[in-house]
């Protein structure tokens, strides 16, 4: 079993399969490999592009399939490199890690995503099934949807209930996220609410846990140097987001005052949430 930990550290090839265009700022790029077809929901990969950088990626990897996916918004150098990339190259990863979500027996769940945070929740949904789930999910505008006939299609074939919302309403409710989820909660009692997306709209979906005083498990996304719990960038009140998360309770998250105001640049300074982008 130890041998098998410390296997994970070590930089493995993977060489791409497929790439996929889901929106028109989005993609997402399909490999094999054994170990992250096991990945549970919530754990990421560490990503390497020799000579460019290493950052952590949501692994979507769906319970009995034979492959695992990243899925990339355009931004920073190596999700630049890997949008270059094209079927038959390579590049590296170890992992999983991290602490994933936590399925439980809850029966009755909402389910909130935001932009490329509905990654973790996908794999999620295969572990809720026949379950009493409705999904939250939402973005600008209707092209940026990300895997909208994917959702589409699992709802009516999995019976969750989906809901969609966009800033502009050209698709679904014409609104945002948190204030779907205001209006579900203001109907209807869910057992835990389990989301990922942009901090802002995850703070205010856990604000709303907690008014209703239901279980919430949210995922944090912060700076990771090792992603194994060594060089402290990730901290985040008592916690490191690489090695006691990625996905925390309303527990851990109530000792957390940087949640949703605050977090660290690439040296460690505090700034605000939003900040430098």
């Amino acid at each position: 079993m130890e041998e098998n930990r410390q296997q994970l550290h070590i930089p493995r090839s993977v060489r791409l399969d497929r790439i996929v265009d889901e929106t028109p700022s989005i993609r997402s790029f399909w490999f094999s490999d054994t170990t992250l077809h096991q990945a549970s929901p919530g754990q990421f990969a560490m990503v390497w592009i020799p000579g460019v950088d290493e950052v952590p990626m949501s692994v979507l990897a769906i319970h009995g399939k034979s492959e695992a996916g990243v899925v990339i918004k355009k931004g920073g150098p190596v999700s630049t490199s890997l949008w270059e990339k094209k079927p038959g190259d390579l590049f590296w990863i170890r992992g999983p890690y991290g602490h994933p979500y936590s399925v439980g027996h809850h029966q009755k769940l909402l389910v909130v995503g935001g932009g490329t945070g509905l990654v973790p929740l996908l794999s999620l949904l295969v572990h809720f099934r026949g379950r009493d789930v409705t999904l939250i999910t939402g973005a600008r505008t209707a092209n940026e949807l990300l895997f909208k006939e994917w959702l589409i299609n699992d709802s009516k074939e999995h019976h969750f209930k989906l809901l969609f919302a966009t800033d502009d309403g050209t698709y679904g409710e014409k609104n945002q996220v948190p204030k779907v989820a205001e209006e579900v909660l203001q109907k209807e009692q869910f057992d835990a609410i389990y989301t990922c997306g942009p901090e802002p709209m995850m703070k205010k979906i856990y604000d709303l846990a907690m008014t209703a005083h239901c279980h919430v498990q949210v995922s944090l996304e912060r700076v990771f140097k090792c992603g194994v719990g060594i060089c402290a960038a990730c901290v985040i009140g008592p916690y490191l987001v690489c090695h006691d998360g990625p996905v925390f309770t309303e527990r851990e998250l109530s000792a957390m005052p940087e949640f949703g105001n605050t977090r660290r640049d690439l040296s460690g300074k505090k700034i605000p949430l939003g900040a430098g982008h």
